[in-house]
């Protein structure tokens, strides 16, 4: 990736990347307001439409039956050179009800994350002040679409990664019409999926940046490529930014400085079904039903395997998710009760996250937002999948004199450590990871887990793993 100033490339670039390191971000470099402990994600889905504006009838039927993986066109960009622009292409990443989320196919524009002059004092990567988050939503919102495309364009709010001065990992929401991709979204809809994950530049950008693009050798259907940024600050520095390599399907990096250049793939949720989009939404209507997935949980019985669901095994690569693995533990008459075999989530989570907390509980635990939360519930499961999900009532046991805290009524849910001891089978081995149980311990505000296949305790701000427990109808 180059190593040059972005602004010393911007009056060389202005005109191709438009509003890219301009430095007219929205905001300042202050702490993002809104913040909570990690990747709550409560309002991540939250979408609205311009209803003063009608959808295309024939794209709703058109986009309506297209599917992950798919590709279309939608907006015209330039992309060769021409005086005008050409249709762009999308690649669906999650067909939803009423609406789906797409990325472009290819990479449209080569710019820096946020304008920087001095090494020593280069701005900090919070996207909502990036210039690059300021291209997608102006210049390029403006200038690929008509007006009726505009009107399926969804205003999402979306939540993004950033560290705090100390390094603690934070989120924050934006309104968007157009985004790059988070790193979840990266490896739970782009990796693991043919060459979707290649940024493969358009003819304008690879002739405009010669030296960006990477040969690759052995894929079929990609010949050079070069790395595109996600929205999230780097592991290693709050003032780096993520982005994945050119070279490879199985990670991404995030020790790139803002200011120098990657490549740009704009992400959107399309509306073609208004009507259907708001009454899933206010759960009035049920997806399409999947034949096939009926007939796998029907066919069920008490300790049967099922997959079930996606989880992300390796959080710092873009690997793709792997299928969510259940056992089947126990049923009653309209319902099975399962256990995932594996640690889902994206690697590990506190119980808690209120350090000044004297006492906590399952009703009351960041653990039990974060996996019962619409962005965790969509990205681990399709829509028919999350239609499974039945709430079960939850109580929690306590140790001494505590009582295990409110009951609660949750579509998901961790074992508590009775289940231990009720189904001794299903928890002998450690299965690789220590992970939380929600029971209280004897002394507050310590919480139990599981390590190596015994209840210990543990204070609830500590990461663990996550192991599921739900309840999924039989049939219907």
């Amino acid at each position: 990736m180059k190593k040059i100033l972005c602004l010393l490339l911007a009056a060389v670039f202005a005109a191709a990347i438009f509003a890219g390191c301009t430095g007219k971000s929205g905001g300042s470099d202050t702490e993002p307001a809104g913040t909570a402990s990690k990747t709550d994600g409560e309002s991540a889905d939250e979408q609205t439409k311009d209803s003063s504006s009608q959808t295309d009838p024939q794209l709703s039927a058109e986009f309506e039956n297209l599917k992950a993986t798919d590709k279309f066109t939608f907006g015209t960009w330039n992309q060769d050179e021409s005086s005008g622009g050409e249709p762009i292409t999308w690649i669906v990443l999650r067909q939803d009800v009423g609406k789906m989320l797409v990325l472009s196919e290819k990479i449209l524009e080569y710019m820096c994350f946020k304008n920087g002059t001095d090494e020593n004092k280069y701005p900090r990567a919070l996207y909502k002040d990036s210039d690059l988050r300021s291209f997608l939503n102006g210049d390029f919102y403006n200038i690929a679409f008509t007006d009726t495309e505009k009107a399926m364009i969804l205003t999402s709010k979306i939540t993004t990664m950033y560290k705090d001065e100390s390094y603690n990992e934070l989120t924050y929401e934006t309104e968007d019409k157009v985004f790059a991709l988070s790193k979840d979204e990266s490896a739970r809809y782009v990796s693991g999926i043919g060459t979707i994950i290649y940024g493969i530049p358009t003819q304008r950008v690879d002739n405009e940046n010669p030296y960006a693009t990477s040969s690759i050798s052995g894929v079929s259907g990609v010949e050079k490529a070069m790395p595109w940024w996600l929205r999230d600050m780097g592991t290693d520095s709050n003032k780096y930014a993520a982005y994945v390599t050119a070279r490879t399907t199985h990670k991404y990096n995030d020790d790139e400085k803002v200011y120098e250049y990657a490549g740009v793939r704009p992400a959107m949720w399309i509306v073609y079904n208004e009507k259907d989009m708001n009454g899933y939404a206010k759960g009035e209507i049920q997806p399409k039903a999947d034949a096939e997935l009926d007939a796998k949980i029907a066919a069920l019985k008490i300790g049967d395997k099922l997959q079930f669901g996606v989880y992300d095994d390796n959080l710092y690569s873009v690997d793709g998710f792997n299928s969510l693995t259940w056992t089947v533990y126990n049923e009653d008459d309209a319902s099975f009760y399962i256990l995932s075999d594996t640690i889902a989530g994206s690697g590990y989570s506190v119980f808690d996250d209120n350090r000044d907390a004297e006492d906590t509980s399952w009703a009351e635990s960041y653990l039990r937002k974060y996996i019962n939360s619409t962005a965790f519930l969509d990205m681990t499961f399709s829509p028919q999948e999350k239609a499974k999900l039945v709430l079960t009532h939850i109580v929690s046991s306590g140790e001494d004199d505590r009582n295990g805290g409110a009951e609660t009524d949750d579509l998901l849910f961790v074992p508590d450590a009775s289940d231990v001891d009720n189904y001794p089978e299903l928890f002998k081995n450690s299965i690789g990871h220590k992970y939380w149980l929600r029971s209280q311990r004897s002394f507050a505000p310590y919480i139990a887990y599981v390590s190596g296949g015994s209840v210990s305790s543990s204070r609830p701000t500590e990461n663990y793993g996550i192991r599921l427990m739900a309840r999924i109808i039989k049939k219907g």
